[in-house]
Formats: C-alpha cells, sequence, structure tokens
C-alpha cells in the first residue's frame, strides 16, 4: 500500500509540474532546442511564429495530464497504456512541429520551415524580385504585421512579424535591393485583416 501511495504520488506531481511548467518549458526548451538544430553562423533575425510556444505549452499539458491519468488506479492497465501512449505521442508529435518551425536569414539568403511544410525551404536572396512590407494601421498607431517575399517563380511566403524581424527589416531590405528586387510597404487597417 505505501509502494502504491508514493507511486500515485510521484506521477500526480510530475503531471502537476508538467502542466504549471507548460507555461515556462517553451521558453527556454524549445527555443534551446530549436536553436541547437537550426541556428547557423551569421543568422541574424532567428526566431519563430507565437504559434510554435502554444504548441509546445499544449504538449506538456498533454503530458501533464497523461502522468495524471497513470496514476489512477481505478481505470484498468489497458485502457491507461492506450490513452497514455496515444497522449504520449501527441505531444511528441506536437512538440517536433513547435520545434520545426523555424525562420532565419544568411547572407546567402532567408530559411523558411513553417508548420505547413516539411523541411527548410531555402529563398536566396536573388531570387526575390519583391520584398513587401505590411502595417496595420490603427486610430492611434501604426505596428508592423507581416513580411511577405514574392518570388520570381511566383511563389510567395508570408512570415508575420515579430520584433526580431522588425530589428533586421533594414538588413533583409538591404540584401533584396542589392540583389535587384525592390522593396514596397502597404499599410492595411485593422478591419481589413482577415
Amino acid at each position: 500500500m505505501r509502494f502504491e501511495n508514493r507511486r500515485f504520488t510521484i506521477l500526480v506531481s510530475i503531471g502537476i509540474i508538467c502542466i504549471l511548467g507548460s507555461f515556462l518549458f517553451p521558453l527556454f526548451l524549445g527555443a534551446l532546442t530549436r536553436e541547437m538544430i537550426y541556428f547557423q553562423k551569421g543568422a541574424f533575425a532567428f526566431s519563430s511564429d507565437s504559434i510554435s510556444y502554444i504548441i509546445f505549452s499544449i504538449a506538456f499539458i498533454i503530458i501533464g495530464i497523461a502522468f495524471i491519468l497513470l496514476a489512477i488506479d481505478r481505470i484498468s492497465v489497458k485502457i491507461r497504456t492506450l490513452i497514455t501512449s496515444i497522449l504520449f505521442l501527441v505531444a511528441a508529435a506536437s512538440m517536433v512541429l513547435s520545434i520545426d518551425n523555424v525562420y532565419f536569414g544568411t547572407e546567402k539568403g532567408f530559411y523558411v520551415n513553417d508548420l505547413k511544410s516539411f523541411g527548410t525551404v531555402e529563398i536566396p536572396w536573388d531570387n526575390i524580385v519583391e520584398l513587401e512590407q505590411v502595417y496595420e494601421k490603427s486610430d492611434y498607431d501604426t505596428t508592423p504585421y507581416e513580411l511577405i517575399f514574392k518570388l520570381r517563380n511566383g511563389q510567395k511566403y508570408v512570415i508575420h512579424y515579430n520584433k526580431y524581424l522588425h530589428d533586421n527589416r533594414n538588413r533583409i531590405e538591404g540584401y533584396v535591393v542589392g540583389y535587384g528586387g525592390k522593396s514596397i510597404i502597404t499599410e492595411i487597417k485593422e478591419k481589413d485583416i482577415k
């Protein structure tokens, strides 16, 4: 009986730590793992979408729930094993998906690996025909909204602005213009955003 109580306490504690830590783990563990895998020497504007943080947080919440389910003895062992196995697989897939979402620039070009694609897409600077910087205009302020790379083959890559991209917008624009592309700035109103 003492072993079962100890096992229950440990599993529930791990579950609660995972659930509570789901707000902090993505900031450190997700970002560190992403940087270890994708960061290249000389990279700038290295970042990912905020949805990566949310997905990574959800994965840790799922892991926490799985540990708590493992602690409940009232559920049969087979059902508990099946449910927790599925939860761990979903959490692992979510973490990989979250870590896989990254973009950054180098001297050669801009690299994008978004949630909808497999593998990193390299966009050479000389392949960019137009760089469109979209800003959202409200009644009181203008804020950066998204960056759109339009390529020679007609493809288009849309990246939502964040602090890292915004801080490096002049550098990105310099590379695009330096390789013969053009840069335009577009303002949209809040109500026009889909």
